[in-house]
């Protein structure tokens, strides 16, 4: 019996000391940071948190003050550069020499990190399709999953590195149902929804992630563009101004719903909120300069010949930013009837980022229209019709009004019906009205007009769809 207790008691010993080593060996928690005081880890970590909610002004600084409290912590600089301004900003060269070589004290998580970022960097435009790399991201995904750190810097990259929206999509969607809350990934699978033009399930998206963070502007912002996209312009504002009213400097807000007013008629608010970016530090050039080019807008809107001419004449960006007086110039060669200076502007667009060449191109066919090249002009519009489904709703509305234009212009009235389809209910309206005014059929054009009122009644005087409304009624 005493020899039976002896074994029992080795026994219950010798599960005590396999228990410890086993918490020892699998359950501690691997360290994730180097850094050396709890000052850093704390600016560190609230900068990131701004990270997850777009906070970008607010996330340097927390940043900064991350790099002051320890030099030696690299996590602060990878951010920095994540978020740089280009390679103009000063200390960019001094964070990557931080983070080039890994040191001994770096934990795991950080040398793996690093070298994701810098192997990204060193490939340049060279990752799309790379399938070897994205598997990488994936493993470091998947073993990181639930830190939220990890997203901002990884799935961009993830997402070059794919190149297939249905692929991110499914993968998304996992994530996002292993980590419902995470805010992250919902917004970017959002975003991959609305580029597949699945508006449904964008909304949802988007819907969800004002629900878990309700106090954040982002979210609004986000579902905004989808309306945007849509030309529901009214409930874009309305989201807009959501977000601007948690964050007043919430500047990506701020330029699209100026956008917003422009199309809605409101070109006194648009006006006074260009004014406002256009107040920006250099340390905001691209929003700062697309301020100046939609002040172009405001003025072809509201008919500002003088203001518009002495825009174009005075508007000298630096160099680095001066693709945004090609938009002006082509708003200056339509009000003015200048066909050398449109034909110019659409040369000089194919040297600028896509975003600028989208804005411009559709007037490849008024500049064909000039040219007098009606095949050409035929064979252009044909190939822009193709597309037609594949663009925001607001470049379907210029390419259709340019379209209808020449139509009406050739009497070709029966070619313009089915452009109609694509249209909201106010500019299949303003078109008719334009149809009506050709055909210089009065009662149409009265009827039309009051239409046009009806949806353009909070619009400025000097807005050119109310402005021709009310002419046609006098």
């Amino acid at each position: 019996m005493k020899k039976k207790g002896i074994i029992i008691f080795i026994a219950i010993i010798t599960v005590f000391i396999a228990s410890l080593w086993g918490i020892k060996k699998f359950g501690k928690k691997e360290k994730l940071y180097s850094a050396k005081n709890t000052e850093a880890l704390k600016h560190y970590k609230s900068g990131v948190n701004y990270v997850l909610m777009y906070y970008i002004k607010e996330a340097k600084r927390e940043f900064s003050l991350a790099i002051q409290s320890d030099l030696d912590f690299p996590l602060p600089y990878l951010y920095q550069i994540s978020l740089s301004m280009g390679p103009k900003e000063t200390k960019l060269a001094e964070y990557y020499k931080k983070i080039a070589i890994p040191q001994k004290n770096w934990t795991k998580f950080e040398k793996e990190i690093t070298s994701i970022f810098m192997e990204y960097t060193g490939k340049r435009g060279k990752v799309k399709g790379d399938k070897k790399f994205a598997k990488k991201l994936e493993n470091f995904i998947n073993n990181y999953a639930d830190k939220v750190e990890i997203y901002p810097i990884v799935l961009p990259m993830y997402q070059k590195a794919i190149g297939d929206t249905n692929k991110l999509i499914k993968y998304y969607v996992y994530l996002q149902e292993k980590f419902p809350n995470n805010t992250q990934i919902l917004n970017r699978l959002g975003y991959l929804y609305l580029s597949k033009r699945d508006y449904k399930n964008a909304e949802n998206c988007f819907k969800k992630y004002i629900f878990i963070e309700p106090g954040n502007a982002n979210p609004y912002d986000s579902i905004a563009d989808l309306y945007f996209t849509l030309g529901d312009y009214k409930k874009a504002i309305e989201n807009y101004e959501k977000a601007l009213k948690i964050k007043p400097d919430f500047y990506n807000s701020k330029i699209k719903l100026a956008i917003c007013y422009c199309y809605v008629g409101k070109l006194k608010l648009a006006n006074q909120m260009l004014d406002q970016m256009i107040k920006l530090s250099d340390a905001f050039p691209y929003l700062k300069y697309s301020a100046y080019s939609l002040k172009g807008f405001v003025y072809f809107s509201g008919n500002e010949k003088e203001k518009l001419k002495e825009l174009y004449e005075q508007f000298n960006p630096p160099k680095m930013v001066k693709c945004f007086r090609i938009p002006i110039k082509v708003e200056y060669a339509l009000m003015f009837n200048d066909k050398p200076a449109l034909s110019e502007a659409l040369k000089e667009s194919e040297h600028c980022h896509k975003f600028i060449k989208d804005m411009v191109t559709p007037f490849k066919i008024q500049d064909l229209i000039w040219k007098g090249n009606k095949q050409k002009t035929n064979a252009l519009i044909e190939k822009s019709m193709k597309k037609m489904d594949l663009l925001t709703y607001d470049k379907k509305t210029l390419y259709i009004l340019l379209i209808s234009q020449y139509y009406i212009k050739t009497k070709q009235y029966e070619k313009i019906k089915p452009l109609l389809k694509y249209l909201r209910q106010e500019d299949k309206t303003y078109i008719n009205f334009l149809i009506s005014k050709a055909k210089n059929d009065k009662e149409s054009c009265k009827e039309f007009a009051k239409k046009l009122l009806e949806y353009y009644n909070e619009s400025d005087d000097n807005f050119y769809k109310k402005k021709e409304a009310e002419e046609c009624l006098k």
